[in-house]
Protein backbone atom coordinates (compact mmCIF):
# COMPACT_ATOMS: atom_id res chain seq x y z
CA UNK A 1 0.00 0.00 0.00
CA UNK A 2 3.27 2.19 0.71
CA UNK A 3 4.34 1.89 -2.35
CA UNK A 4 1.10 2.46 -4.36
CA UNK A 5 0.92 5.87 -2.56
CA UNK A 6 4.01 6.31 -2.83
CA UNK A 7 3.96 5.74 -7.04
CA UNK A 8 1.08 7.86 -7.46
CA UNK A 9 1.43 10.67 -4.97
CA UNK A 10 0.86 13.00 -7.46
CA UNK A 11 -2.39 11.38 -8.60
CA UNK A 12 -3.58 11.49 -5.55
CA UNK A 13 -2.78 14.85 -4.34
CA UNK A 14 -4.40 16.41 -7.38
CA UNK A 15 -7.72 14.23 -6.89
CA UNK A 16 -8.17 15.20 -3.69
CA UNK A 17 -7.31 18.85 -4.45
CA UNK A 18 -9.92 18.84 -7.57
CA UNK A 19 -12.63 17.20 -5.35
CA UNK A 20 -12.34 19.36 -2.30
CA UNK A 21 -12.72 22.40 -4.65
CA UNK A 22 -15.43 21.14 -6.21
CA UNK A 23 -17.30 19.94 -3.60
CA UNK A 24 -16.53 23.00 -1.64
CA UNK A 25 -17.98 24.91 -4.75
CA UNK A 26 -21.42 22.69 -5.49
CA UNK A 27 -22.15 22.80 -1.67
CA UNK A 28 -21.84 26.50 -1.05
CA UNK A 29 -23.28 27.97 -4.58
CA UNK A 30 -27.17 26.79 -4.86
CA UNK A 31 -27.48 26.76 -8.81
CA UNK A 32 -30.91 26.42 -10.19
CA UNK A 33 -31.80 23.66 -12.31
CA UNK A 34 -33.06 25.26 -15.82
CA UNK A 35 -33.70 24.47 -19.20
CA UNK A 36 -32.91 21.06 -21.13
CA UNK A 37 -31.30 20.02 -18.05
CA UNK A 38 -34.55 20.63 -15.56
CA UNK A 39 -36.33 18.65 -18.38
CA UNK A 40 -34.09 15.70 -18.09
CA UNK A 41 -34.14 15.69 -14.60
CA UNK A 42 -38.06 15.91 -14.07
CA UNK A 43 -37.73 12.58 -16.50
CA UNK A 44 -35.22 10.67 -14.34
CA UNK A 45 -37.75 11.84 -11.40
CA UNK A 46 -40.55 10.09 -13.52
CA UNK A 47 -38.52 6.89 -14.52
CA UNK A 48 -37.67 6.61 -10.32
CA UNK A 49 -41.51 6.99 -9.39
CA UNK A 50 -42.43 4.56 -12.08
CA UNK A 51 -44.64 6.93 -13.84
CA UNK A 52 -44.27 7.58 -17.75
CA UNK A 53 -45.84 11.07 -18.76
CA UNK A 54 -42.42 12.42 -20.01
CA UNK A 55 -42.44 9.96 -22.97
CA UNK A 56 -45.52 11.61 -24.36
CA UNK A 57 -43.35 14.94 -24.17
CA UNK A 58 -42.07 16.09 -27.76
CA UNK A 59 -38.48 16.82 -26.17
CA UNK A 60 -37.95 13.42 -25.78
CA UNK A 61 -39.29 12.25 -29.05
CA UNK A 62 -37.64 14.19 -30.89
CA UNK A 63 -34.55 14.23 -29.03
CA UNK A 64 -34.52 10.72 -28.19
CA UNK A 65 -30.98 10.82 -27.46
CA UNK A 66 -31.04 12.78 -24.42
CA UNK A 67 -32.46 9.46 -22.91
CA UNK A 68 -29.51 7.89 -22.23
CA UNK A 69 -28.23 11.18 -19.63
CA UNK A 70 -32.02 11.05 -17.90
CA UNK A 71 -31.45 6.80 -17.43
CA UNK A 72 -27.99 7.91 -16.23
CA UNK A 73 -29.54 10.44 -13.73
CA UNK A 74 -32.00 7.95 -12.63
CA UNK A 75 -29.48 4.95 -11.90
CA UNK A 76 -27.78 7.55 -9.53
CA UNK A 77 -31.38 8.86 -8.00
CA UNK A 78 -31.81 5.18 -7.23
CA UNK A 79 -28.91 5.56 -4.78
CA UNK A 80 -29.36 8.71 -2.91
CA UNK A 81 -32.55 10.82 -4.40
CA UNK A 82 -31.21 14.38 -4.34
CA UNK A 83 -29.55 16.85 -6.65
CA UNK A 84 -26.80 17.82 -4.31
CA UNK A 85 -25.83 14.05 -4.58
CA UNK A 86 -26.12 14.31 -8.64
CA UNK A 87 -23.75 17.61 -8.06
CA UNK A 88 -21.74 15.38 -5.71
CA UNK A 89 -21.01 12.80 -8.14
CA UNK A 90 -20.24 15.32 -11.01
CA UNK A 91 -17.21 16.76 -8.63
CA UNK A 92 -15.95 12.91 -8.39
CA UNK A 93 -15.96 12.93 -12.16
CA UNK A 94 -14.55 15.89 -13.16
CA UNK A 95 -11.92 15.09 -10.42
CA UNK A 96 -10.59 11.81 -12.12
CA UNK A 97 -11.10 14.24 -15.29
CA UNK A 98 -8.59 16.71 -14.07
CA UNK A 99 -6.14 13.16 -12.97
CA UNK A 100 -6.16 12.17 -16.92
CA UNK A 101 -4.94 15.53 -18.29
CA UNK A 102 -2.35 14.87 -16.34
CA UNK A 103 -1.96 11.31 -16.96
CA UNK A 104 -2.14 12.26 -20.76
CA UNK A 105 0.14 15.23 -20.55
CA UNK A 106 2.38 13.97 -18.76
CA UNK A 107 2.94 10.51 -21.13
CA UNK A 108 3.59 13.49 -24.17
CA UNK A 109 5.48 16.07 -21.86
CA UNK A 110 7.63 16.59 -18.95
CA UNK A 111 5.80 16.15 -15.23
CA UNK A 112 6.63 20.16 -14.29
CA UNK A 113 4.61 21.29 -17.30
CA UNK A 114 1.46 18.63 -17.09
CA UNK A 115 1.23 19.71 -13.40
CA UNK A 116 1.31 23.54 -14.01
CA UNK A 117 -1.59 23.20 -16.86
CA UNK A 118 -3.67 20.36 -14.61
CA UNK A 119 -3.24 22.58 -11.99
CA UNK A 120 -4.72 25.91 -14.09
CA UNK A 121 -7.51 23.41 -15.32
CA UNK A 122 -8.17 22.86 -11.38
CA UNK A 123 -8.82 26.27 -11.00
CA UNK A 124 -10.62 27.16 -14.17
CA UNK A 125 -13.84 28.54 -13.28
CA UNK A 126 -16.13 27.38 -16.24
CA UNK A 127 -15.32 23.82 -15.62
CA UNK A 128 -15.38 23.89 -11.77
CA UNK A 129 -18.76 25.67 -12.06
CA UNK A 130 -20.00 23.46 -14.07
CA UNK A 131 -20.35 21.04 -11.55
CA UNK A 132 -23.42 22.42 -10.15
CA UNK A 133 -25.18 22.02 -13.48
CA UNK A 134 -26.62 18.43 -14.29
CA UNK A 135 -24.95 18.46 -17.42
CA UNK A 136 -24.76 15.43 -19.63
CA UNK A 137 -21.33 16.70 -20.56
CA UNK A 138 -18.89 15.56 -17.36
CA UNK A 139 -19.19 11.53 -17.66
CA UNK A 140 -18.99 11.33 -21.01
CA UNK A 141 -15.74 13.59 -21.53
CA UNK A 142 -14.29 11.39 -18.69
CA UNK A 143 -15.34 8.83 -20.61
CA UNK A 144 -13.05 10.13 -23.89
CA UNK A 145 -9.82 10.66 -21.89
CA UNK A 146 -9.76 7.04 -20.59
CA UNK A 147 -10.28 5.51 -23.76
CA UNK A 148 -7.73 7.75 -25.12
CA UNK A 149 -5.23 7.42 -22.62
CA UNK A 150 -5.88 3.23 -23.24
CA UNK A 151 -5.39 4.32 -26.85
CA UNK A 152 -1.72 5.92 -26.31
CA UNK A 153 -1.03 2.93 -24.39
CA UNK A 154 -1.58 0.42 -27.01
CA UNK A 155 0.59 -2.46 -27.23
CA UNK A 156 0.08 -3.77 -30.26
CA UNK A 157 1.42 -6.99 -29.85
CA UNK A 158 -1.97 -7.60 -27.49
CA UNK A 159 -4.44 -5.24 -28.77
CA UNK A 160 -7.49 -7.13 -29.41
CA UNK A 161 -8.87 -6.82 -25.67
CA UNK A 162 -7.66 -3.42 -25.57
CA UNK A 163 -9.22 -2.24 -28.71
CA UNK A 164 -12.59 -3.94 -27.31
CA UNK A 165 -12.64 -2.30 -24.41
CA UNK A 166 -12.11 1.37 -25.65
CA UNK A 167 -15.00 0.64 -27.77
CA UNK A 168 -17.09 -0.24 -25.27
CA UNK A 169 -16.40 2.76 -23.19
CA UNK A 170 -16.50 5.40 -25.83
CA UNK A 171 -20.47 3.46 -26.91
CA UNK A 172 -20.92 4.15 -23.24
CA UNK A 173 -20.28 7.67 -23.91
CA UNK A 174 -21.75 8.08 -27.52
CA UNK A 175 -25.02 6.74 -24.92
CA UNK A 176 -24.92 9.48 -22.92
CA UNK A 177 -23.85 12.49 -25.41
CA UNK A 178 -23.71 12.04 -28.73
CA UNK A 179 -20.47 13.41 -29.25
CA UNK A 180 -18.18 9.98 -29.81
CA UNK A 181 -18.04 10.60 -33.60
CA UNK A 182 -15.33 13.39 -33.05
CA UNK A 183 -13.19 10.89 -31.15
CA UNK A 184 -13.74 7.66 -34.03
CA UNK A 185 -13.08 9.94 -36.79
CA UNK A 186 -10.00 11.50 -34.64
CA UNK A 187 -8.77 7.90 -34.04
CA UNK A 188 -8.90 6.95 -37.60
CA UNK A 189 -7.07 9.80 -39.03
CA UNK A 190 -4.38 9.67 -36.51
CA UNK A 191 -3.53 5.74 -37.59
CA UNK A 192 -2.50 6.86 -40.94
CA UNK A 193 0.18 8.39 -39.06
CA UNK A 194 0.82 5.06 -37.15
CA UNK A 195 1.30 3.12 -40.44
CA UNK A 196 5.36 3.58 -40.36
CA UNK A 197 5.40 2.14 -36.74
CA UNK A 198 2.79 -0.66 -36.94
CA UNK A 199 1.41 -3.25 -38.97
CA UNK A 200 -1.60 -2.32 -41.18
CA UNK A 201 -3.46 -4.87 -40.73
CA UNK A 202 -3.28 -4.46 -36.91
CA UNK A 203 -4.24 -0.94 -37.25
CA UNK A 204 -7.66 -1.81 -39.35
CA UNK A 205 -8.43 -4.55 -36.98
CA UNK A 206 -8.21 -1.95 -33.92
CA UNK A 207 -9.95 0.45 -35.23
CA UNK A 208 -12.93 -1.64 -36.73
CA UNK A 209 -12.90 -3.62 -33.42
CA UNK A 210 -13.37 0.06 -31.55
CA UNK A 211 -16.13 1.31 -34.18
CA UNK A 212 -18.17 -2.12 -33.60
CA UNK A 213 -18.22 -2.37 -30.08
CA UNK A 214 -19.15 1.12 -29.52
CA UNK A 215 -21.59 0.80 -32.15
CA UNK A 216 -22.86 -2.15 -30.68
CA UNK A 217 -23.55 -0.55 -27.48
CA UNK A 218 -24.95 2.45 -28.74
CA UNK A 219 -27.74 0.27 -30.96
CA UNK A 220 -27.98 -2.38 -28.21
CA UNK A 221 -29.26 0.38 -25.23
CA UNK A 222 -31.11 2.04 -27.90
CA UNK A 223 -33.02 -1.23 -28.79
CA UNK A 224 -32.81 -1.75 -24.93
CA UNK A 225 -34.59 1.60 -24.45
CA UNK A 226 -36.91 0.88 -26.98
CA UNK A 227 -38.14 -2.44 -26.21
CA UNK A 228 -38.61 -1.97 -22.16
CA UNK A 229 -40.75 0.97 -22.92
CA UNK A 230 -38.06 3.47 -21.49
CA UNK A 231 -37.80 5.78 -24.64
CA UNK A 232 -40.16 5.70 -27.82
CA UNK A 233 -37.86 6.38 -29.79
CA UNK A 234 -34.54 4.58 -28.55
CA UNK A 235 -31.49 7.01 -28.92
CA UNK A 236 -32.88 8.66 -32.12
CA UNK A 237 -32.48 11.83 -33.55
CA UNK A 238 -35.54 13.13 -34.90
CA UNK A 239 -34.31 16.00 -36.56
CA UNK A 240 -30.57 15.95 -37.53
CA UNK A 241 -30.79 18.88 -39.51
CA UNK A 242 -31.87 21.40 -36.72
CA UNK A 243 -28.53 21.65 -36.01
CA UNK A 244 -27.38 22.92 -39.17
CA UNK A 245 -30.34 25.32 -39.53
CA UNK A 246 -29.14 26.73 -36.38
CA UNK A 247 -25.32 26.63 -36.52
CA UNK A 248 -25.64 28.60 -40.38
CA UNK A 249 -28.02 31.44 -38.97
CA UNK A 250 -26.45 34.54 -40.25
CA UNK A 251 -28.11 37.18 -37.91
CA UNK A 252 -27.33 34.78 -34.29
CA UNK A 253 -23.68 34.19 -35.79
CA UNK A 254 -24.98 30.03 -35.50
CA UNK A 255 -26.34 30.54 -31.93
CA UNK A 256 -29.34 29.38 -30.68
CA UNK A 257 -32.50 31.52 -32.08
CA UNK A 258 -35.96 30.71 -30.50
CA UNK A 259 -37.86 31.97 -33.87
CA UNK A 260 -35.66 28.99 -35.36
CA UNK A 261 -36.89 26.57 -33.10
CA UNK A 262 -40.71 27.83 -33.29
CA UNK A 263 -40.14 26.81 -36.88
CA UNK A 264 -37.76 24.29 -37.79
CA UNK A 265 -36.84 21.85 -34.25
CA UNK A 266 -39.87 19.50 -34.57
CA UNK A 267 -40.30 19.88 -38.42
CA UNK A 268 -37.48 17.51 -40.39
CA UNK A 269 -38.40 18.48 -43.57
CA UNK A 270 -38.70 22.21 -42.95
CA UNK A 271 -35.28 22.07 -41.25
CA UNK A 272 -33.57 20.30 -44.36
CA UNK A 273 -35.09 23.01 -46.90
CA UNK A 274 -33.70 25.42 -44.65
CA UNK A 275 -30.87 23.80 -43.71
CA UNK A 276 -29.60 23.92 -47.75
CA UNK A 277 -30.81 27.18 -48.59
CA UNK A 278 -28.75 28.65 -45.53
CA UNK A 279 -25.74 26.89 -46.84
CA UNK A 280 -26.02 28.09 -50.17
CA UNK A 281 -25.35 31.38 -49.07
CA UNK A 282 -21.87 31.14 -49.47
CA UNK A 283 -20.81 35.02 -49.66
CA UNK A 284 -22.18 34.94 -45.69
CA UNK A 285 -20.32 32.07 -44.70
CA UNK A 286 -16.16 33.40 -43.89
CA UNK A 287 -18.10 36.32 -41.48
CA UNK A 288 -19.89 33.01 -39.62
CA UNK A 289 -17.32 30.94 -39.43
CA UNK A 290 -15.35 34.01 -37.99
CA UNK A 291 -18.24 34.93 -35.32
CA UNK A 292 -18.82 31.41 -34.71
CA UNK A 293 -14.87 30.47 -33.85
CA UNK A 294 -14.76 33.62 -31.68
CA UNK A 295 -18.11 32.55 -29.85
CA UNK A 296 -16.80 29.05 -29.33
CA UNK A 297 -13.04 29.21 -28.64
CA UNK A 298 -12.51 32.75 -27.08
CA UNK A 299 -15.59 33.49 -25.67
CA UNK A 300 -15.85 33.36 -21.43
CA UNK A 301 -19.96 33.01 -20.41
CA UNK A 302 -20.54 31.88 -16.92
CA UNK A 303 -24.37 32.00 -16.97
CA UNK A 304 -24.90 28.17 -16.99
CA UNK A 305 -23.69 27.54 -13.25
CA UNK A 306 -23.61 31.16 -12.14
CA UNK A 307 -26.07 33.03 -13.89
CA UNK A 308 -28.13 33.81 -10.92
CA UNK A 309 -25.06 35.69 -9.63
CA UNK A 310 -24.40 37.57 -12.14
CA UNK A 311 -24.74 40.80 -10.38
CA UNK A 312 -22.37 40.42 -8.15
CA UNK A 313 -18.49 40.86 -8.08
CA UNK A 314 -18.04 37.39 -7.93
CA UNK A 315 -20.01 36.66 -11.16
CA UNK A 316 -17.71 39.82 -12.41
CA UNK A 317 -14.43 38.58 -11.37
CA UNK A 318 -15.01 35.24 -11.91
CA UNK A 319 -15.55 35.91 -15.64
CA UNK A 320 -12.82 37.68 -16.00
CA UNK A 321 -10.40 34.85 -14.46
CA UNK A 322 -12.41 32.55 -16.88
CA UNK A 323 -11.21 34.35 -19.84
CA UNK A 324 -7.48 35.05 -19.11
CA UNK A 325 -7.02 31.37 -18.36
CA UNK A 326 -8.97 30.61 -22.07
CA UNK A 327 -6.39 33.01 -23.38
CA UNK A 328 -3.43 31.44 -21.41
CA UNK A 329 -4.54 27.69 -23.21
CA UNK A 330 -4.86 29.21 -26.45
CA UNK A 331 -1.52 31.12 -26.16
CA UNK A 332 0.15 27.82 -25.24
CA UNK A 333 -1.82 25.83 -27.86
CA UNK A 334 0.10 28.20 -30.49
CA UNK A 335 3.63 28.23 -28.53
CA UNK A 336 3.01 24.16 -29.16
CA UNK A 337 3.03 24.04 -33.12
CA UNK A 338 6.29 23.34 -34.12
CA UNK A 339 5.38 20.02 -33.05
CA UNK A 340 3.33 19.27 -35.85
CA UNK A 341 5.99 20.63 -38.11
CA UNK A 342 7.74 17.51 -36.35
CA UNK A 343 4.88 15.49 -36.66
CA UNK A 344 5.62 14.56 -33.05
CA UNK A 345 2.59 11.24 -33.14
CA UNK A 346 1.74 12.21 -29.29
CA UNK A 347 1.40 15.81 -30.26
CA UNK A 348 -0.61 14.80 -33.00
CA UNK A 349 -3.52 13.19 -31.68
CA UNK A 350 -4.57 15.64 -29.80
CA UNK A 351 -4.06 18.13 -32.55
CA UNK A 352 -6.37 16.16 -34.63
CA UNK A 353 -9.35 15.99 -31.73
CA UNK A 354 -8.69 19.76 -31.18
CA UNK A 355 -9.28 20.21 -35.16
CA UNK A 356 -12.25 17.59 -35.68
CA UNK A 357 -13.69 19.47 -32.64
CA UNK A 358 -13.08 22.96 -35.01
CA UNK A 359 -14.55 21.78 -37.90
CA UNK A 360 -18.09 20.00 -36.82
CA UNK A 361 -18.43 23.29 -34.51
CA UNK A 362 -17.99 25.59 -37.51
CA UNK A 363 -21.35 23.78 -39.10
CA UNK A 364 -23.42 23.83 -36.46
CA UNK A 365 -25.01 25.41 -33.65
CA UNK A 366 -22.18 26.92 -31.34
CA UNK A 367 -22.32 28.59 -27.59
CA UNK A 368 -19.61 28.75 -24.99
CA UNK A 369 -20.74 26.00 -23.01
CA UNK A 370 -19.88 23.46 -26.08
CA UNK A 371 -16.35 24.43 -25.24
CA UNK A 372 -16.17 22.33 -22.37
CA UNK A 373 -14.56 19.02 -24.23
CA UNK A 374 -12.36 21.69 -26.49
CA UNK A 375 -11.12 23.34 -23.31
CA UNK A 376 -9.53 19.61 -22.22
CA UNK A 377 -8.07 19.12 -25.60
CA UNK A 378 -6.70 23.00 -25.23
CA UNK A 379 -5.29 22.24 -21.76
CA UNK A 380 -2.89 19.00 -23.12
CA UNK A 381 -1.98 20.87 -25.92
CA UNK A 382 -1.10 23.73 -23.77
CA UNK A 383 1.04 21.51 -22.06
CA UNK A 384 3.08 21.06 -24.78
CA UNK A 385 3.60 24.49 -25.48
CA UNK A 386 4.98 25.23 -21.82
CA UNK A 387 7.60 22.67 -22.28
CA UNK A 388 8.67 24.16 -25.82
CA UNK A 389 8.91 27.34 -23.37
CA UNK A 390 10.71 25.54 -20.34
CA UNK A 391 13.14 24.00 -22.90
CA UNK A 392 13.63 27.20 -24.69
CA UNK A 393 14.77 28.96 -21.26
CA UNK A 394 16.61 25.76 -20.68
CA UNK A 395 18.80 25.94 -23.46
CA UNK A 396 19.57 29.77 -23.56
CA UNK A 397 20.47 29.03 -19.89
CA UNK A 398 22.82 26.37 -21.50
CA UNK A 399 24.64 28.70 -23.74
CA UNK A 400 24.97 31.59 -21.57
Amino acid sequence: MKDFLKRNKTIIILFCLAFVVRLIYVLLVKTPVVSDFETMLNASRELLNGTHEYKESPYFLFWAYQMGHVFYQYLLLKIVNSVTFLMIVNCLVTSLTVVFIYLISSKFTSKLSSLIVTLIYTFFPFPLFMNSVLSNQQMPLLLFLIAIYLFINMNYDKYILRSIIIGLVLGISNVLRSETIVILFSLFLFSFFLIKKVPIKKLIVSFLLIFICSTLVFKGTAYAFKASGISTNGLDNGNSYWKFVSGFNYETGGVYSNDDAEKYATNKELAKEEAINRIKDFKKIPMLFLRKTKTMWFTSDLSWPIGHLSDTAFYKVSNIINQIVIIAFIVLSVFSINNLFKLNRDYLLIFIICLVYFGVYLLIEVMPRYAYNTQVFLAILSSFGLDNIINYFKSKRIKE
